[in-house]
């Protein structure tokens, strides 16, 4: 984003260390930058942080939502805790910044918003190992495209970039050849292409969509 222009304003819930480093490359582009630490489940501070924002940054022109937790296991030995922790990161934070971020946006009738799925998210199917993030993520996937259409009257457009099984992803096969088409995990520059073409202005016209960047994993 700074590369591109934009001032960037980040939130860790853990890695201090990563955002500082994230906001002094950002600042060495020429961007102005900040962060804050907080827990974007928490309604309370995820509303302070975007008041806090605005009032810094007097505008907002993008937002990212692309964290959120995960948990594998057997589905009959998940806690109704578990669940609801899996909803609170990967939907209803993300949900709750789009919303805030949508009213602030339509005031300059321009904005993109990209939410960061999951390559299954789109379509209801069994996967017990990981029910409630599967759950989630497709949660998210169908407000994502609600919201689309109320926005885009608005000149703000949201749309999702969906990963299969990134580097960084937990409980990876130790042969992506045998599971992915394109015989490799996704890296960042994978991921953070297709948020740039989201964010360019030939998108201008795209919002409720979906990209895929899986190298045809879950396709």
């Amino acid at each position: 984003l700074a590369e591109d222009g934009y001032d960037v304003g980040i939130v860790t819930r853990k890695s201090e260390a990563a955002a500082r480093a994230t906001m002094t490359q950002c600042e060495k582009l020429g961007a102005y930058s900040l962060y804050w630490k907080a827990d974007l489940k928490n309604a309370d501070a995820t509303e302070e942080i975007a008041r806090e924002f605005v009032r810094k940054f007097r505008r907002w022109d993008v937002l990212v939502n692309n964290v959120g937790d995960y948990w594998n296991g057997p589905l009959l030995s998940m806690k109704i805790d578990t669940l609801k922790d899996m909803f609170q990161s990967n939907f209803s934070a993300a949900a709750r910044l789009s919303l805030m971020a949508t009213k602030v946006m339509r005031q300059r009738r321009q904005g993109r918003i990209v939410n960061i799925g999951w390559v299954f998210a789109d379509r209801l199917q069994g996967i017990p190992d990981s029910a409630a993030y599967h759950a989630a993520k497709t949660a998210l996937a169908s407000f994502t495209s609600s919201l689309a259409k109320v926005a885009m009257v608005d000149g703000v457009t949201i749309n999702t970039v969906s990963p299969g099984m990134h580097y960084t992803s937990v409980d990876l096969p130790k042969d992506p050849r045998k599971v992915i088409p394109a015989g490799r995990f996704s890296s960042d520059e994978d991921i953070v292409g297709a948020v740039r073409y989201f964010l360019s202005p030939q998108a201008s016209y795209v919002t409720g969509s979906n990209i895929k960047v899986s190298g045809g994993y879950g396709v």
